[in-house]
């Protein structure tokens, strides 16, 4: 009997080619883009919650991607 790794057990997303997405996004090439692409009304309505995580607010946009980047670090995010 062979044992499966975590690495072959963990699911997979399937990243958006070009051709998918909207002609407007075609030119990005980030993770959340290309994960969430399929589907362009969800795209442009988790960016229209994020933006305003990351660029309002007390805190800036480069300590907050500090502290999101450790927080997945800690938590063994490989995404």
């Amino acid at each position: 009997m062979q044992t499966m790794t975590a690495e072959q057990t963990r699911p997979r997303l399937s990243i958006a080619p070009d051709h998918e997405l909207p002609e407007a996004w075609r030119t990005r090439q980030d993770l959340v883009t290309r994960t969430f692409g399929h589907n362009s009304a969800l795209l442009e309505r988790w960016y229209d919650w994020y933006r305003p995580l990351i660029r309002d607010g007390a805190v800036s946009a480069r300590l907050k991607e500090i502290v999101r980047l450790r927080v997945a670090q800690l938590n063994a995010c490989a995404f």
